[in-house]
């Protein structure tokens, strides 16, 4: 019988795609015998577009008037991917962000979990025969002799072998014709729990009459199992008595002891603490600030705290009490740090304050490790959570205390969609739980000290570092007059000599340079041909490890050439340096110093950061050589020297924030000198030693921030306004710049009677990157929210336009809210 339709039961699904035009619920019926279970953020198998698509489960409407509905084939057999909580974070997020709902999901769905549909394609005739009938079918043919050669293909496979267009149409034409079949896969997810067997002592075991029947070797397997708590890993339970599984399996028999699987955590942190676990009594300033914080979670209210202290004031100190008390509150805490090669390092210091509550989320872990922590934490087995930006996501109920660290970073910002920067979704995420943030810096970004300003923000300020110890001094040298008539070194004597001292003296250093490789470019000296990248508008760096030119953008290698490509000249010159040359010149300039290199070329493995911070923290090397990695957080008292090898990297760049961007990073990097009870010695190599952000190195802070809030002010960026980059993006010049012209077009008619200023369209500073040309358009506005909407029907329309296009004109647009980077 055929039910009523008030007995019926329908869902809302949220297709997973992209497609912005596909942004939106969709009904279906849910079938009686799948609906058991079925919540809010399950994930359904669903009939969409004459294909199978995943899709997220996002209500349960009581009717549905369409005459004609299809019902959900599948509800995967999950628990919810998310809980109604996550669902409305999500929906700030696409909002905000102007990303269709779908992709906010993926940020809270348990890492290693997610599913694909595969499309798999085979022939439904003969090869031969499908030949004849497709005959005159370019397209076709190719489909022929790929599904022939490979039996059954997956449709994304296909379009990679023989492109796009020429798989679409001619799968499409064979189907037709009947000669191919389709079916649809779902894949197995990266990371499922883990199980390992388990011995138990049941009570027969404590009968000491009947074990002292059983053989030797039994008798040896059931005490070492008492001795261990009446549970044990039944491997290690028979590596350490020597025995056999036939052993353990007539014990089994015997009622003795019991044999299970069990699921077990992956633990991904390496090492074991330097200590118990250390409590240094707060300052008057470190406990003003923790009592005000207290005071806030005690009350159970939403409140923000932007906590600007000097480096080395002590702001982890708050950190971790304000910890406490949330947890004394029966509370969970997040705690967010902007480099991954800190995690190690603050996962220690939480662990030893908290041991057995902190787990660890960041995406260097495996599949399984993330996933088991993040299990971890949604059972309430952690009640605290410490990683790199994804962390913010981790699936904590009774959320107390987010603590942003270093909050000023541009790595809290993602470079895909949804592009969400993590400070201010943590503002959110809390909002709703009525939790506090901290937002902790030394240098907090222009945005943050405006809205303390605003009364937005509460200010606690830490002015001095730990016992009153001084900050470092720092020395500018003045590049431009330490070559003499002939060339610049890359290390000035002044930064040999101090380096030299803090070496003899049984100190550590570290030398500061962003750039890695050897040297920056290439170049032929006869006719300047300079060596780039074929799929990016830049030049291969010379990296002297492997002797090969790299692109640091899309990762293009190539060797090189004994003579210049282009003129037959050569050898090809180096110029410039990167963190591989600042090697081979300290070894030359220094002999016998010992020293570890640390960017992104020695991290390439897993945990490579933990083990070489380890080693340098251990004293095993002198000096420390490396990028922005170690530019931050770093608290290691024997490093009394740290020398910026060239301050004026980022200064040039065409980003309205380079300033900002140089100031952090210079500030950040000399406060690694001096955290011990040896005074601190920083030496910054500049050609720029005018500029205001190198004098602010020297004093005058409140000046530099002062002049840049003006200058902001005067020209319109943030933080007194809201700002759009949109991305006009095409593998062909001339397609990328006609559409930029054309989206400016849209832009200025669904924009205008806003008060938003437009700027564009341009080449983007990174002109091509991956293969693609940029251009791009800025918007401007006072509020976001009154052009979001408008915004995306402008894309829409240029969608609608770009239809328009002879085939293969791919363009594409992209949306970026809040950019940190215009690059």
């Amino acid at each position: 019988m055929v039910g009523s339709p008030e007995s019926k039961r329908y869902v809302e699904v949220i297709i997973d795609t992209a497609v912005r035009d596909l942004d939106r619920p969709f009904t279906y019926e849910l079938p009686a015998e799948i609906s058991a279970g079925v919540q809010v953020g399950s994930m359904a198998l669903v009939p969409f577009n004459n294909r199978l698509s995943l899709g997220y489960v996002v209500g349960f409407p009581p009717r549905s008037d369409l005459s004609r509905i299809k019902s959900v084939s599948r509800i995967v057999d999950e628990p919810p991917l998310f809980d109604f909580d996550s669902m409305r974070l999500c929906k700030w997020i696409a909002s905000h962000y102007l990303c269709p709902l779908s992709r906010s999901f993926h940020l809270v769905v348990p890492p290693g979990r997610s599913r694909k549909v595969k499309q798999l394609v085979s022939l439904a005739v003969r090869a031969r025969d499908a030949l004849i009938a497709v005959a005159g079918d370019d397209a076709a043919v190719k489909v022929v002799n790929e599904l022939n050669s490979a039996g059954e293909l997956d449709i994304d496979a296909l379009k990679k072998l023989i492109g796009a267009g020429p798989a679409v149409t001619g799968v499409k034409s064979m189907e037709e014709k009947s000669l191919v079949k389709r079916r649809f896969a779902l894949t197995r997810p990266a990371a499922n729990a883990r199980t390992r067997l388990v011995v138990h002592a049941t009570p027969v075991a404590s009968d000491w009459n009947a074990i002292n029947k059983l053989p030797g070797r039994q008798r040896e397997i059931v005490d070492e199992l008492i001795a261990r708590g009446g549970v044990e890993f039944q491997s290690d339970l028979l590596q350490s008595v020597g025995a056999s599984h036939a052993s353990l399996k007539s014990l089994a028999k015997k009622g003795v002891l019991e044999i299970a699987g069990e699921e077990v955590l992956r633990q991904p942190w390496l090492g074991a603490s330097s200590g118990g676990a250390v409590r240094h009594k707060p300052n008057a300033r470190q406990q003003a600030a923790i009592d005000r914080v207290s005071t806030v979670i005690e009350e159970g209210r939403h409140k923000v705290f932007l906590l600007e202290g000097v480096t080395g004031s002590g702001k982890t100190e708050v950190y971790i009490h304000s910890i406490e008390k949330a947890l004394e509150k029966g509370k969970q805490a997040i705690v967010l740090v902007p480099e991954i090669s800190l995690t190690p390092q603050t996962v220690e210091r939480f662990e030893s304050r908290f041991p057995g509550d902190v787990a660890v989320l960041h995406s260097r872990l495996g599949p399984g490790e993330r996933f088991d922590q993040w299990r971890g934490a949604r059972d309430g087995r952690y009640r605290v959570v410490v990683g790199a930006r994804s962390a913010l996501f981790a699936p904590l109920a009774n959320i107390g205390l987010i603590v942003i660290d270093e909050e000023h970073e541009p790595s809290y910002k993602s470079d895909t969609s949804p592009r969400y920067n993590a400070r201010d979704v943590a503002v959110v995420r809390a909002r709703m739980a009525g939790a506090v943030v901290i937002l902790g810096s030394a240098t907090p970004c222009l945005e943050s000290v405006e809205r303390a300003r605003a009364g937005l923000y509460e200010r606690l300020e830490l002015p001095k570092r730990i016992d009153n110890r001084p900050l470092p001094e720092v020395e500018i040298v003045d590049m431009r007059e330490t070559g003499g008539a002939g060339e610049v070194p890359l290390l000035s004597r002044r930064m040999l000599d101090a380096l030299s001292r803090a070496v003899e003296a049984g100190d550590q250093a570290i030398l500061f340079l962003n750039r890695r490789g050897f040297s920056n470019y290439m170049q032929c000296r006869a006719c300047g041909q300079i060596m780039g990248c074929d799929d990016c508008e830049v030049s291969l760096c010379y990296h002297s490890r492997g002797n090969m030119m790299l692109c640091h953008h899309c990762g293009m290698r190539r060797n090189v050439p004994p003579a210049c490509p282009s003129c037959g000249g050569g050898p090809m010159k180096q110029f410039g340096a990167g963190t591989q040359k600042v090697e081979e010149e300290l070894m030359k300039h220094v002999p016998g110093v010992t020293c570890i290199r640390m960017d992104a070329d020695s991290t390439t493995t897993k945990d490579a950061h933990w083990r070489l911070l380890g080693k340098f923290r251990a004293g095993e090397a002198q000096v420390l050589i490396g990028t922005q990695m170690i530019a931050k957080g770093l608290d290691i008292p024997s490093v009394t020297f740290v020398g910026v090898i060239n301050a004026d990297t980022a200064l040039a760049l065409p980003d309205f924030r380079a300033s900002e961007r140089t100031y952090q990073l210079l500030t950040q990097v000399s406060g690694r000198a001096g955290r011990g009870l040896r005074p601190g010695l920083v030496v910054i190599q500049t050609f720029n030693p005018d500029h205001p952000t190198i004098k602010a190195m020297t004093g005058g802070t409140g000046t530099f921030i002062e002049a840049e809030l003006e200058s902001r002010s005067r020209a319109n960026y943030p933080p007194f306004v809201d700002l759009v980059n949109v991305m006009v993006t095409s593998p062909e010049i001339a397609a990328a710049s006609r559409s930029a012209e054309r989206m400016r077009h849209i832009l200025d008619t669904d924009l205008d009677g806003t008060g938003a200023i437009i700027l564009g369209p341009a080449p983007a500073p990174l002109s091509r990157l991956r293969g693609l040309y940029r251009w791009h358009i800025l918007v401007k506005s006072a509020d976001l929210d009154k052009i979001s909407d408008r915004l995306i029907t402008a894309v829409g329309r240029f969608y609608d336009y770009s239809r328009t296009f002879p085939p293969g004109k791919s363009v594409k647009v992209s949306l970026d809210v809040d950019p940190v980077s215009l690059l």
